[in-house]
């Protein structure tokens, strides 16, 4: 009797195994027949599971956000403070691109490429961007807001600093053997110190 085939899981097994070709080789070099023979599978059938390695590309970039935008409602909802809001969510951050690293290497050598071309970047990496920085930027007014944060903070530099936490932590995992997460997070408890509100 055939083994029933999921369906859900072998094409999460492709776009994982294209990552690591794209994160080895460069997106531009992989091809559907790197992919499939890398996979085991038909070329032909790759075409069922997606329409190219573009598609592959985007899907990955949407399940990460997806995943971050799960974590943000939660957080959302907990009734915590929002320094500890921000710290919970960026932790959740931190955990996703440490645990994927060929995925983040794929990100910047496709990125690299696109600077190289004096193209801008494609539009669903922007939109997360965009929508990450809101998120902090909402979370930083509602500490200041509230009194947990210094009211002489400045709202937009304040914002600019969390988020450039995850662009070094986005070069230590790409560039750097030994990145660990506990330095991230280090680095995000020394910057929240700082927003603190100050007792009179």
């Amino acid at each position: 009797m055939a083994k029933a085939i999921n369906h859900k899981e072998r094409k999460r097994e492709i776009r994982a195994t294209s990552l690591k070709l794209f994160a080895r080789h460069g997106f531009n070099a992989v091809n559907f027949g790197m992919i499939a023979s890398e996979c085991g599978v038909a070329r032909t059938l790759l075409y069922t599971y997606f329409k190219d390695k573009r598609t592959i590309f985007n899907e990955a970039i949407n399940e990460a956000t997806s995943s971050i935008a799960d974590k943000y409602h939660e957080v959302m909802r907990s009734g915590q403070t929002a320094g500890a809001k921000l710290r919970q969510l960026c932790t959740a951050v931190f955990a996703l691109l440490y645990d994927n690293r060929d995925f983040l290497c794929v990100i910047v050598d496709f990125l690299s490429e696109y600077q190289r071309k004096g193209k801008v970047p494609i539009e669903n990496i922007m939109r997360h961007t965009v929508g990450m920085r809101r998120i902090i930027h909402s979370l930083v007014v509602e500490g200041r807001h509230k009194g947990e944060f210094d009211t002489a903070l400045n709202i937009n530099s304040a914002t600019s600093l969390v988020y450039s936490l995850f662009e070094a932590a986005i070069l230590r995992i790409t560039i750097s053997g030994g990145a660990k997460i506990s330095d991230s997070i280090d680095s995000l408890d020394t910057l929240l110190l700082t927003f603190k509100a100050r007792a009179n």
